[in-house]
């Protein structure tokens, strides 16, 4: 390779330490770093459940409501948190499973006496079918007969 003088001279003198204005660009660009995108897709909501006594429970997976609800009643097989509901006697032993299922909250009648009804915004009320699972929406209200649940996006 032929290189000019003037190249010559600045390979031959250089100290290893100093920097030649037409090098910077280059070393910019080797030592460039590129900032992570983030993510464009939102992150799925979380729900509560909102009782009507004005307790609030995380829904995070199953949660079996009831006058004494017991868990066997639930073949899910996740272990279920329960809300005991006492001083109801419209509301079964073990009445209803509210259930976060991947992004989708679903509730269902547990064979209770009564039944369960749900109200869904801009809908009419809705029986339930004992034990079918029934996807519901941000703002429902579920009528255990004299007591309710509303579910909530956070």
């Amino acid at each position: 390779m032929v290189r000019t003088p003037a190249e010559a001279a600045l390979i031959g003198d250089h100290d290893g330490l100093t920097v030649v204005s037409r090098d910077i660009a280059g070393f910019a660009e080797r030592e460039r770093v590129i900032p992570p995108v983030a993510s464009t897709e939102p992150a799925p909501p979380s729900y509560v459940v909102e009782v009507d006594s004005g307790r609030i429970e995380p829904l995070s997976g199953v949660i079996v409501v009831g006058r004494a609800p017991t868990a066997s009643k639930v073949s899910s097989g996740a272990v279920p948190r329960l809300i005991v509901i006492p001083d109801n006697p419209d509301m079964s032993r073990t009445h209803v499973r509210v259930a976060l299922e991947g992004d989708t909250v679903v509730v269902t009648d547990l064979n209770s006496r009564n039944g369960t009804t749900v109200r869904m915004p801009g809908a009419a009320p809705q029986l339930l079918r004992a034990g079918e699972a029934t996807p519901v929406l941000d703002g429902t209200v579920i009528d255990l007969g004299g007591t309710t649940l509303a579910v909530r996006s956070r």
